[in-house]
């Protein structure tokens, strides 16, 4: 998978410890793919071109970050994925993707967001490295409905083209290369559940947000304000499962309104954000947590990723703007 281009969203060696094919057999490359995607058929375009698959995968709750070549050309015939929904980032090369009434050449530059219940074709020409985003379909439309505080009257159907060269996409492009990163890392934050119900939330959240889908435009209206009666019983549902891995669709649905109303919620009556709570509850219970521990038993790693605060660094920061001193300081208290 060499030939990568630095500006691309992973290096030639992202996801390799994640490999789980590598095969010139067309068949096994066809069954491999369909266990972790779709079933789909799979055809060499050029009998001259020798099958060279390598296939990567990280699974992380109902996200999933995979990386696939062929090495070949190939044609690829899908029809509806009908449970999930992908994203499909050329990191060198290209492929041409045919998707309900869409059609695009995919480039590093121009990913391509294949939605559930939309036919798909595709060629894949000998030079395409795709990392691939697969998330289930019932993620998005759950998050979206808790976005807009109502049922869906229809399936979430995304445009097909998503410029990863600026604007928005630039920034679900920064996500996943974030993502890809830490997935690479020998010990990374992704072992934990907690870690990974917010990795659902942030790739989902920002996909419903940065691409255009038939929700896109009510998604983005401005909300109206909550009644305060709803910010305060998301504090106290906060104070009695801070432990547990909330997410802002568990905290509107026990408000009854929707994520974008208890924002705007929070924002008015309280100048902070329901996340920024939960955090500041969480911190509240490290430092009780750190004050009654045995220095010589208790760490304060061990402290932090108890309470969900996986970047160290972030957290120790946090925790002396609020409490004027080092957590390691509180700890030797």
């Amino acid at each position: 998978m060499a030939g990568l281009r630095t500006s691309a969203v992973a290096d030639r060696q992202a996801l390799h410890a994640y490999s789980i094919l590598r095969t010139a057999d067309l068949d096994e490359a066809c069954r491999c793919v369909a266990q972790v995607l779709s079933p789909h058929e799979l055809r060499i375009v050029r009998r001259t071109h020798r099958l060279d698959a390598h296939m990567c995968h990280a699974p992380l709750g109902g996200v999933s970050i995979n990386r696939l070549r062929y090495g070949a050309t190939v044609d690829i015939d899908v029809g509806c994925t009908g449970d999930f929904l992908l994203v499909m980032m050329p990191l060198a090369g290209t492929a041409d993707i045919h998707c309900g009434n869409e059609s695009i050449r995919s480039t590093p530059a121009l990913a391509s967001v294949v939605s559930p219940t939309l036919p798909l074709r595709m060629q894949s020409r000998n030079d395409a490295d795709q990392i691939m985003v697969r998330i289930d379909r019932g993620l998005i439309e759950r998050h979206c409905a808790q976005h807009l505080g109502r049922e869906l009257r229809r399936p979430v159907e995304f445009r097909l083209g998503m410029d990863l060269s600026g604007g928005r996409g630039a920034s679900w492009r920064g996500l996943i290369r974030y993502l890809v990163s830490e997935l690479d890392r020998e010990t990374n934050v992704f072992t934990s559940p907690l870690t990974r119900v917010h990795v659902e939330q942030l790739v989902v959240s920002t996909l419903l947000l940065v691409q255009p889908h038939g929700y896109h435009e009510e998604l983005t209206r401005p909300a109206r304000p909550v009644a305060p009666g709803y910010v305060k019983r998301v504090e106290e549902f906060i104070e009695a499962h801070a432990e547990e891995p909330l997410t802002i669709g568990d905290l509107a649905a026990h408000a009854g309104v929707s994520a974008s109303t208890l924002f705007a919620g929070f924002r008015d009556h309280r100048k902070t954000t329901p996340m920024a709570h939960l955090r500041r509850v969480r911190l509240q219970r490290a430092r009780h947590d750190m004050q009654t521990a045995a220095p010589a038993s208790t760490t304060v790693t061990d402290v932090a990723l108890r309470w969900g605060f996986t970047h160290l660094g972030r957290f120790a920061a946090d925790y002396k703007r609020w409490f004027g001193e080092s957590p390691s300081a509180t700890l030797r208290h």
